[in-house]
């Protein structure tokens, strides 16, 4: 039997949640300080801690370090009121499993325990644990102890409720680790529904996501039923949320606050149940800087931040990557036997892949098709040829910046020095005015 320690200096809270556990049928003790608890576990085994944060003399980050120290195979959850959410998020960092956010949800708490028990199983060996050193599910496979870790963490965040932001370049397989953190969430049985917001014109994007009633605008011949409603009980992938237009992101904010949305061309106020991952391949935090992206929204989308690395970082990854993609399409193709030669497979690990996962299964692909031979020589890999960028000289980017330093420096004389007036005279945000004056030096 699974066995839990609840730390809280609160009484009520200590015998509310135990109460629980023992119900649902958990091994409970009990500690009101990090001191009871640390010397509680000094004499009996626990498997999971489950610890508010804030507590006289020793907070639950403490008791984290020293349960990390002393006891490296037990599990700290922490506890936390609104305002520690950064602390925790930082423990978690640190080694915490995850966090809850008072008042606890129950639910939450019950699926959050499952979740832990099913990786102490696995850890056990109680669970088949064949390729273990291979993680991700079978098209995500990885070596490589960079990306090892970042699986982990996703497996780990997948039992929670909190937002997921997946940066990386574009065909690195951030969908594919969304869909790796929905697979392993209380929420499986439910869909997940991708979005690709660059995909959409502007003005269907609100459409898209939050759907509309009949004839609500010109071409609505008939209503229909938004992302967020499909994805109710699921998760919602919003892809490229980086080329979100500034109104929506408004919206979206407000949904991640309230739940809540409308339709198009009605009243009526709707709810959704989602879990939202977000993924770009651009910096948003620049983005913030230049008046793109909304900084609110940035810090309520990046809880949890998971930056996958290009393939030329792990190089490691491209000869387990480069069977499984062969092993697909020659079965597909039904030619069975077909291999690399030593040449080829040097060549592919030489390769910078700058389409990264994506490009490596399209030449894969490729190759098969085109290969009559048992096996594929570095010619049949049709690698494509360096292109010669032609680059602007330094002397047409010097005289570009000047131009604009110029004009900048003339609308804002013109302005009497009011950088409000002279970002709206040059038809920017205040921020990108910002932005060009520190670029340019300019006072």
């Amino acid at each position: 039997m699974t066995k839990l320690l609840i730390v809280d200096d609160e009484q009520l809270q200590r015998e509310s949640l135990a109460g629980f556990l023992e119900k649902i049928g958990y091994d409970v003790s009990t500690a009101d300080s990090a001191q009871t608890a640390l010397a509680h576990m000094h004499n009996y085994q626990v498997d999971i801690v489950l610890s508010d944060y804030k507590m006289p003399y020793m907070t639950g980050v403490d008791l984290l370090n020293e349960v990390k120290s002393r006891h490296p195979g037990t599990i700290l959850v922490l506890i936390t009121a609104f305002g520690t959410v950064d602390i925790a998020v930082n423990a978690m960092k640190s080694g915490a499993w995850d966090f809850l956010t008072k008042p606890v949800d129950l639910d939450q708490l019950e699926s959050l325990i499952k979740g832990i028990e099913a990786h102490l199983a696995e850890r056990r060996g109680e669970h088949d644990t064949t390729n273990s050193d291979l993680m991700g599910d079978s098209d995500y496979l990885a070596e490589d102890p960079a990306m090892l870790t970042i699986i982990k963490q996703a497996t780990r965040v997948a039992s929670s409720q909190v937002t997921v932001l997946i940066t990386g370049e574009t065909g690195v397989g951030k969908e594919v680790l969304a869909d790796h953190i929905h697979k392993h969430s209380p929420r499986s049985s439910k869909a997940m529904v991708a979005v690709n917001c660059a995909a959409l014109p502007s003005h269907l994007i609100e459409s898209e996501l939050f759907g509309h009633e009949k004839g609500a605008f010109t071409g609505a011949t008939a209503s229909r039923t938004g992302r967020f409603e499909e994805a109710d009980g699921g998760t919602l992938f919003l892809d490229e949320i980086g080329d979100l237009p500034m109104e929506m992101q408004t919206k979206l904010l407000r949904f991640l606050q309230s739940g809540e949305f409308q339709r198009i061309g009605e009243n009526i106020v709707y709810t959704s149940d989602v879990r939202v991952i977000a993924a770009t391949n651009v910096d948003l935090e620049h983005a913030i800087e230049l008046g793109e992206f909304r900084e609110d929204l940035y810090y309520r989308l990046n809880v949890i931040n998971l930056h996958i690395p290009p393939l030329r970082e792990r190089r490691s990854d491209i000869e387990l990557l480069t069977n499984h993609f062969l092993q697909k399409y020659s079965h597909r193709e039904s030619r069975s036997g077909l291999k690399f030669s030593e040449a080829a497979m040097a060549v592919l690990k030489g390769y910078q892949f700058p389409g990264n996962v994506r490009e490596l299964g399209n030449l894969i692909e490729r190759a098969v098709l085109l290969c009559e031979a048992p096996e594929i020589l570095p010619d049949g890999l049709n690698l494509p040829q360096p292109k010669q960028q032609s680059k602007p000289s330094g002397k047409l980017k010097s005289s570009v910046g000047d131009l604009e330093a110029d004009l900048i420096r003339r609308t804002l004389t013109e302005s009497n020095g009011n950088q409000s007036e002279c970002a709206r005279r040059l038809g920017v945000s205040e921020r990108v005015l910002r932005y060009k004056l520190q670029k340019y030096h300019l006072k």
